[in-house]
């Protein structure tokens, strides 16, 4: 039998070795088992191929992988056996729970699992709890390791009788719990002290912990049947039961009771000294705060010990009975708001847990009016919130009380409304603005201070719910906070919607509540704006907007942006960008500072405390004209005896068009178109303090007179006319002086002649000339002149002797001027008039002729030659005495006043004939009265004719005034002009000039003087006499002097033309040919040659007799 059997072993044995080589035959190769070591250890994995499965290959190309990257396999660790065998060294292993897969080249061969870990460790919480005393329970963290570890749990009783293993271990992830039950013996609800053995397990080692736990200290009590008994508005009881109370009874019982509600919450804790025998427990509660308000109360009970475990929580709700309010509603000084007519109360509304019962409301009293109690009717509402008329002159003064189902409360609260004040409005915050934060989800009220912050103590916060989601109305304050007096905003967390009001307190004044208008979305878009200009000047511009479409507590304020541009069509700003920001209560600005005429481009945009609104369309505009600035650099030159060449640079800024210049001389103002300028643009020789490209202007200011000192200043006028420029001091150069006036004699034994000084000086008036003329038969003999100086106007000559009957003696005056070298005006027309081969300077002592008050010092410029450093203007000679000789006047005196006598009485009584005889008969004719001047040329023409002519050409009233006005009417010459002495010889507030001006158009912003017109004078500035033709016979010459003189043209400015010709004459400038003459006909004060004087006076004497208006020229030495 043994030996049968041992023959199967051996054939069973080689059956599986030969069943094990066939199978690796099959196979690709093998590894090495599983391999368990500790952490730091190492240990070698083997790997051996199948030569048969691999054609050509060998151990050389075996390698190892993990598929942990924390793990890598290194070749260097690889140490090849033989040619189907390689050995992976793991050296100071880390923990891990790894597989190694043995390759050749692609294809795996086998793997090993490799496990790093540790021996068993201790477990820490092993902990056990009992519940009233029925079960236990232990439990315990699973130590982590990554090598499998088995864990066996037992205790030993209090008397080491027998040991208990706990069967009922359950592993649940890294917990393994154990439970002890009354039903199969493991629990022991008698042992006070529990001794457990705890033992671990793995392939690395082995670990036993002894523990111990306090049963009664572990075990949680249980109750039952819990109520709330004995209700009332401020207690109540609890009951419960404990069924297995014997097991505790040893030990007193602790309970601990929580009370708890929305507004209120309690801890206390209470001990069962006596408890019955039945396990039911009853225990009082106390002191609760609210009526009519529900409570959740907790009760747990242990032993009292203080490590004994506490039961868990049994809670029940109920509800205290009702009663009546012990408090009014809470109110604060400025809980209330006014508008035009009405005020409204508001108080903070009854919190739910102080109302006490049902049907709540409120009770309010308006019961005294200035300091009056009055007797009105109580109102009663539910909403926190009630609406009185008012009247801002008044005071008011109203009770509130709480009232429910129960009753009304004890006491009653007040609110103050005061008369409002004259300056309330400076006492009320402004910019009131609310402001949304959506991530936040907060509300914030932004205000600004009041004006009067004298005795302001602080602010109050209202906030509530609105009526509706677009209502600024409180539906019911929600609540309210006091700020200090620095506050500027108040922020609250709150996601639902809100309006908010701001209250200024003051110690004699409560401004009530101020309501933001609307509240918005930090986050909100902001529209764009679109500003108009409602009014612009020169130097300013007025823009306003309107934002309704935002609201206003979004908005901080507005950013306007503006720059000056080229044009108001290209925009590109030529500066950099000003900008403006604006208080968000604006709804329009000017804009100062700006310069006139200039083109701007304005945008705008709103902005609030996060973000920017779109700017604005660009709007183009250019501001007024203006005045300019002065004109600049104003110098004089060229100065004559009646004009000043000027020249001055334009304004530095123009700010608009310069239509003119006005210059000003002393009282005298001239308007200069610009076209009346020579203009020039300085770009190259700049003088110092000039700008670059400035126009330079120059204007010859005429018509001025001779020798006065001037002080000249421009303006420049665009829409008004600019500050002046810099003043010029100047003094014009002496001229010809007017004739002497108010010329006398006194015919005594001798001739005495006065007169007064010129009305127009025209310089020094260095001295006057008593000019003798001697004349024989109409031919002068002889010129007799005596000097007077400035100081003596009287000239005493003795009557000149008679010797010949033809003899004619003629006294004249004229005024004297004596210009030196830098005085005289090489323009001015130089005539000699008076000085020819007959002019004799002389004195009383050296003639007869010669005035006694004759200064011999006044003869050092002698009269018929110009010297070289001064000139002698000479005035019209003025006749002041005509003396004729005659044989009778050598005759007995008496005969002659008998002949005068009886021819005086006979003239007397044919003139008295011949009135009477026109008086019966007709009315005499009324004759024109011809000046003496006059007479000699209406000599042998018919007077019928005249008078015809006169009176069909003087029917024209103006025409009339002004020949009334001219040299014809009234013959007054005027070489040079003084201050109001005007063209037509009249005293006004305009100048003639000697000198013509060099104008000759017209325009709109000057009136020309008719000097100036195109028939007047020659352009280089000086007048050219007409002369008629002297073809004519001498009758003809006459009539056509008078037609001349009378038949003016008429000009559309009002003036004439006094030099115009008929058309069938023709005309001659009125030039002397004086051999000293230049080449523009006149005298150039050096040119020194003698000429024939006869012929030149023949000359003026036929031309006189054709014409017999004589014209008067200045006389020039």
């Amino acid at each position: 039998m043994n030996f049968r059997c041992l023959l199967l072993a051996v054939f069973y044995c080689l059956y599986t070795k030969c069943l094990v080589f066939n199978i690796y035959a099959q196979s690709p190769g093998e590894t090495s088992p599983r391999i368990v070591i500790g952490i730091g250890e190492s240990a070698n994995i083997t790997c051996r191929m199948n030569l048969k499965m691999f054609d050509g290959e060998n151990s050389s190309s075996l390698y190892f992988t993990t598929d942990d990257p924390e793990h890598k396999t290194s070749r260097s660790n690889v140490v090849i056996i033989n040619a189907t065998t390689i050995v992976y060294t793991l050296q100071n292993a880390s923990e891990q729970d790894t597989s190694y897969t043995c390759k050749s080249g692609q294809y795996a061969i086998a793997n090993t699992d490799v496990i790093v870990g540790t021996k068993p460790t201790k477990v820490t919480d092993f902990t056990c709890e009992a519940y009233d005393f029925i079960y236990m329970t232990c439990s315990f963290t699973i130590p982590a390791n990554t090598v499998p570890t088995t864990y066996n749990l037992k205790y030993v009783t209090q008397n080491a009788n027998y040991i208990l293993n706990c069967t009922k271990l359950v592993k649940e992830g890294d917990r393994a719990t154990c439970n002890f039950t009354l039903d199969d013996g493991s629990y022991k609800p008698n042992f006070e002290f529990y001794s457990f053995r705890l033992t671990s397990n793995n392939s690395l080692g082995s670990l036993s912990q002894n523990l111990s736990i306090n049963h009664k200290v572990i075990v949680k009590p249980a109750i039952s049947e819990f109520r709330v008994i004995d209700i009332s508005a401020h207690s109540c009881a609890l009951t419960w039961q404990m069924e297995r109370y014997s097991s505790y009874k040893l030990h007193r019982m602790q309970m601990e009771v929580h009370l708890r509600s929305p507004h209120y919450e309690n801890t206390k804790t209470h001990y069962c000294i006596k408890c019955n025998n039945h396990a039911i427990f009853n225990l009082q509660i106390h002191d609760l705060p609210y009526a009519y308000y529900e409570y959740n109360v907790s009760l747990r009970i242990k032993m009292k010990m203080s490590a004994a475990t506490w039961s868990d929580s049994y809670t029940i709700v109920f509800q205290t009975l009702p009663s009546a309010p012990q408090f009014p509603p809470a109110v604060d000084t400025s809980s209330f708001y006014l508008n035009a007519t009405h005020l409204r109360l508001f108080w903070y509304p009854m919190p739910e847990y102080h109302r006490n019962g049902s049907n709540f409301h409120y009770i309010v009293k308006h019961y005294i009016k200035d300091d009056v109690v009055i007797d009105q009717p109580s109102r009663h509402t539910q909403i926190p919130t009630v609406a009185y008329p008012w009247e801002g002159s008044h005071s008011y003064e109203f009770q509130l009380w709480s009232s429910n189902e129960k009753g009304v409360s004890p006491i009653s609260s007040r609110i103050r409304v005061p008369e409002l004040m004259q300056n309330s409005e400076n006492r009320t915050p402004s910019s009131i603005r609310s402001v949304y934060h959506a991530l936040k989800r907060s509300y914030t009220l932004l205000w600004s201070p009041p004006e009067d912050y004298t005795n302001l103590e602080g602010y109050t916060i209202f906030w509530c719910k609105p009526k509706s989601v677009v209502s600024n109305e409180c539906l019911n304050i929600m609540d309210l906070i006091h700020l200090n007096k620095d506050a500027r905003n108040f922020t609250i967390q709150q996601s639902q919607p809100l309006v908010l009001a701001v209250a200024a307190n003051y110690a004699d004044y409560y401004t009530g509540m101020h309501w933001a208008k609307c509240t918005a979305d930090a986050s909100n878009d902001l529209e764009k704006l679109e500003p108009n200009i409602i009014g612009q000047n020169s130097y300013s511009v007025l823009l306003r907007w309107r934002s309704e479409r935002v609201c206003t507590s979004l908005i901080k304020g507005y950013t306007i942006i503006y720059c000056k541009t080229k044009s108001i069509t290209k925009l590109k700003c030529l500066d950099k960008n000003v900008t403006i920001y604006i208080d968000k209560s604006e709804d329009k600005y000017e804009i100062l500072d700006l310069e006139p005429n200039t083109p701007y481009k304005m945008q705008m945009y709103m902005y609030s405390d996060v973000k920017s609104g779109p700017i604005s369309e660009a709007l183009t505009l250019q501001t007024n004209e203006a005045a300019s600035t002065p004109p600049q650099n104003l110098t004089a030159d060229h100065i004559t005896s009646q004009s000043v060449s000027l020249t001055w640079l334009s304004p530095y800024k123009t700010n608009g068009k310069v239509r003119s210049y006005i210059i000003s001389y002393n009282s005298e103002r001239h308007v200069v178109p610009c076209n009346k300028t020579n203009n020039t643009h300085d770009y190259g020789n700049v003088k110092k303090n000039e700008r670059l490209g400035a126009e330079r202007l120059r204007y010859t200011l005429s018509n001025l007179s001779s020798f006065t000192n001037y002080t000249i200043c421009v303006k420049a006028f665009t829409v008004a006319e600019s500050i002046p420029s810099n003043c010029v001091h100047t003094q014009t150069l002496i001229g010809v002086p007017s004739s002497p006036t108010q010329a006398r004699f006194e015919d005594a034994n001798d001739i005495v002649i006065h007169w007064l000084q010129p009305e127009v000086p025209s310089g020094r008036v260095d001295y006057y000339e008593v000019v003798v003329e001697t004349k024989l038969k109409d031919n002068i003999e002889e010129r007799h002149i005596s000097r007077i100086t400035n100081n003596g106007m009287t000239c005493t000559i003795r009557k000149p002797s008679c010797d010949n009957n033809n003899y004619k003696y003629t006294i004249g005056i004229r005024a004297v001027n004596v210009a030196y070298a830098k005085e005289i005006d090489q323009n001015l027309i130089r005539v000699y008039n008076s000085s020819h081969s007959h002019e004799n300077y002389v004195t009383a002592a050296t003639h007869e002729l010669g005035c006694i008050e004759a200064d011999s010092k006044a003869y050092g410029a002698v009269g018929n030659h110009i010297k070289n450093d001064f000139i002698e203007y000479r005035s019209f000679q003025v006749i002041v005495f005509n003396y004729v000789c005659g044989a009778i006047m050598k005759s007995d005196g008496k005969v002659w006043i008998t002949m005068f006598v009886v021819m005086l009485g006979t003239t007397i009584i044919v003139i008295g004939v011949l009135l009477i005889f026109k008086r019966l008969h007709e009315m005499a004719s009324i004759n024109c009265k011809i000046p003496e001047p006059l007479n000699d040329l209406v000599n042998g023409i018919n007077g019928k004719e005249f008078m015809e002519h006169d009176d069909e050409y003087l029917k024209d009233t103006k025409i009339k005034q002004q020949y009334k006005s001219s040299e014809n009417g009234r013959l007054l010459p005027c070489i040079s002009n003084v201050e109001n002495y005007a063209q037509d010889r009249t005293w006004a507030d305009t100048k003639n000039s000697y000198y013509a001006t060099t104008d000759d158009t017209t325009n709109d912003y000057c009136i020309q003087d008719p000097m100036t017109m195109p028939n007047g004078p020659e352009k280089n500035g000086y007048m050219a006499m007409k002369a008629t033709n002297n073809d004519l016979n001498d009758k003809e010459m006459q009539k056509n002097s008078v037609k001349r003189m009378l038949s003016y043209t008429k000009m559309e400015n009002g003036y004439v033309r006094p030099n115009e010709l008929q058309s069938n004459e023709r005309e001659k400038p009125f030039t002397i040919n004086w051999p000293l003459q230049a080449a523009d006909g006149y005298i150039n004060p050096n040119n020194r040659h003698t000429f024939n004087w006869q012929e030149e006076m023949n000359y003026i004497q036929n031309d006189q007799a054709n014409v017999n208006s004589t014209v008067y020229m200045p006389s020039v030495t």
